[in-house]
């Protein structure tokens, strides 16, 4: 049975993600797919969850046509998808955190940054994921989201994270959803 890395353990907890955020399903024992999305800033993990795909689809569906073309194109303008390798080892793959996915800026040098892999029980699914974004490309990525998008992604954390505690300094912006 492979193992999480531990990059994608819940600090709060220092265990896998057992369930999804949104529908509380298991996650654990299912054959769906899920994610999970850590987002840091002043290297302090400001909010981390796990999101089965069934949720996934649900939100990708609310997000406008505008926002899901701007974010394309910024990652097929600053990427080459295609020369993603497949990874032998899951450390290899997990290498692709460790700088940005599109503008290559090294992890040790973020002030912000998220990064998000893919899922099925305990194995990560290699590919274009696991990935991380930088702050400078989350903040030119959320520019180019619409305002419907702003407000679905502005609901999705409200209804699922009531709040940091109050010595956390959040980024200016919230994370962009990978």
């Amino acid at each position: 049975m492979a193992n999480i890395p531990e990059e994608f353990h819940s600090l709060e907890t220092s265990e896998t993600f057992k369930n999804c955020c949104d529908c509380g399903c298991e996650l654990l024992d299912s054959a769906q797919m899920y994610m999970i999305q850590k987002c840091f800033s002043n290297g302090e993990c400001v909010m981390e969850f796990a999101l089965c795909d069934k949720c996934k689809e649900v939100l990708d569906g609310q997000i406008s046509s505008e926002s899901k073309e701007a974010i394309y194109d910024f990652l097929f303008d600053n990427t080459d998808i295609n020369e993603q390798k497949e990874h032998q080892t899951q450390a290899d793959a997990m290498l692709q955190i460790k700088e940005c996915f599109t503008c290559s800026k090294k992890m040790c040098d973020c002030k912000s940054y998220t990064y998000s892999g893919l899922f099925v029980g305990t194995h990560l699914i290699p590919g274009p994921l696991p990935i991380m974004i930088c702050e400078d490309c989350q903040e030119v990525i959320a520019e180019n989201m619409s305002d419907h998008t702003r407000d679905v992604k502005n609901k999705f954390y409200e209804e699922n994270f009531p709040g940091p505690p109050s010595e956390v300094h959040l980024p200016d912006s919230k994370p962009v959803f990978l």
